[in-house]
């Protein structure tokens, strides 16, 4: 069971969020690349409203928890792919469907490491700052 403070509770929920935008982004299926440039300017506007501010809240808040767990190697990943994915929101200026498959593929990949690695580490940092609280007070 996730004992994630509030604030990261907050970030994992938010996980499933952008699992339903990835979904919702395969499912527009533009039918030629002239209906491209409509489903990209839906995607950017999540990204500028949701997905970045989502990023910079895990960089603020997760990734030194990870660096204070000794754990630097998934703190790394996490902002390389969180910059990847800022570089290839501002690619999609002259979009392309590869692109933006290939946007929605890291976001999936993204999400899943997260929810698969780091969250657990999270929760056995956190439990260790419990019991270290704990025994101090």
């Amino acid at each position: 069971m996730r004992k994630l403070n509030l604030r990261l509770k907050h970030l994992a929920q938010e996980h499933q969020a952008v699992m339903h935008f990835i979904s919702a982004v395969r499912g527009a299926n533009p039918e030629s690349e002239a209906d491209l440039p409509e489903v990209v300017r839906r995607v950017r506007k999540v990204f500028v409203s949701d997905l970045d501010p989502h990023f910079v809240e895990e960089e603020r808040y997760a990734l030194p928890m990870l660096r204070e767990a000794g754990r630097d190697d998934l703190a790394d990943k996490v902002f390389a792919q969180h910059e990847a994915m800022r570089a290839m929101e501002k690619a999609l200026d002259k979009p392309t469907t590869e692109m933006l498959v290939k946007f929605v593929h890291l976001l999936e990949q993204h999400v899943e490491f997260e929810e698969n690695e780091v969250w657990d580490v999270l929760d056995v940092e956190l439990e260790a700052q419990a019991r270290a609280a704990a025994t101090a007070g």
